[in-house]
């Protein structure tokens, strides 16, 4: 079988290339593949995607494009496959669409009850009147991952100081900006992996420790807190939490699966407060797969699965594994 590994690559550290996945993943990406016995390709997911798409025919793309252009870019290559009849690993076109719009997902997920913080989406700083949530607030890019163009200073706790940093916001992104109720408490990141014979497994869940960062980073994990910051020093992982706690979390996530229809591989975000509410963030059916820690360049999903006992080529071979099992494909 020929695996063709599709992705962006990274070829400068620059804010608005922080997804795309850096040579030295492409690589442990690629040996994880060949280790599988199949033959293994890359193509570019750039504007010629299509024409080497078809010039290399692959009978799987390993999909982790994160897209070049639109709002929706996240789902161009599971279009363009899904067109050519092509199968692919991850989550289909809508699914990729909605996750990459923060909005989207919230007002899907809370149709069916799953708690979020109250938000609302603004394209002009007159439409700040129309809102009703209570300081603080937090200001995130609306279709936007990898906490791009989120830092201490989007928290917000008044009217003119929204206004201010929402003006900033809409001139350097050029799109909505969610406003999101803050929620105080502790951060948690869950990793669910497919299996090919029932429900996908949670990975060692992740707790972002605030204790090791700065007080002026007021506990928002943005990017200066993932790249600044950034040591596994601050995670802890597997998370110190009750049984009980780590059930309400699987329920919860594997509930998002459902109810998102998420295939293969994804990452989800929480808050949860003092009193154990459990407030769903976002979601990524594209979560990262860096993991380089000789330079602190690593991703949560990995590092969750290296936590649960997978090797980075044993992930990659349960990935795979998934998506053949949905296709009817032989690994």
């Amino acid at each position: 079988m020929r695996i063709a590994l599709v992705l962006n690559t990274r070829r400068q550290e620059s804010e608005f290339e922080i997804e795309y996945d850096p040579p030295h993943t492409i690589k442990l990406i690629r040996h994880g593949i060949e280790n599988t016995g199949h033959d293994y390709e890359f193509i570019e997911a750039d504007e010629n995607f299509v024409e080497n798409l078809k010039n290399v025919k692959p009978d799987l793309v390993f999909n982790r494009a994160e897209g070049i252009k639109g709002e929706s870019r996240e789902s161009h290559v599971p279009a363009i496959l899904e067109m050519l009849n092509i199968p692919y690993i991850g989550s289909n076109v809508l699914t990729t669409a909605i996750g990459l719009n923060k909005t989207w997902a919230k007002k899907c997920l809370a149709y069916h009850n799953v708690l979020t913080p109250r938000f609302g989406t603004i394209g002009n700083v007159n439409e700040v009147k129309k809102l009703n949530i209570p300081f603080p607030v937090i200001l995130k890019p609306n279709e936007e991952g990898s906490s791009m163009g989120i830092n201490e200073d989007n928290l917000v706790f008044n009217p003119e100081n929204l206004k201010l940093k929402l003006q900033q916001m809409i001139e350097t992104y050029q799109q909505l900006i969610l406003v999101e109720q803050y929620i105080q408490g502790r951060e948690f990141s869950v990793g669910l992996l497919g299996s090919p014979d029932g429900p996908p497994e949670m990975l060692s869940i992740v707790e972002i420790d605030f204790t090791k960062f700065p007080k002026e980073l007021g506990n928002v994990f943005g990017q200066k807190a993932k790249t600044l910051m950034d040591s596994l020093d601050n995670y802890i992982c597997p998370a110190k939490i009750p049984k009980a706690l780590k059930k309400r979390f699987q329920e919860i996530s594997l509930d998002i699966w459902r109810f998102l229809d998420i295939k293969d591989f994804a990452r989800i975000d929480f808050r949860m407060t003092k009193k154990n509410q459990i407030y769903f963030l976002e979601i990524n059916p594209l979560p990262g797969m860096d993991f380089n820690p000789d330079n602190s360049d690593f991703s949560f999903y990995p590092y969750m699965a290296m936590k649960s006992g997978y090797t980075y080529d044993q992930m990659i071979y349960r990935i795979l594994e998934s998506a053949c099992n949905r296709y009817g494909l032989k690994l």
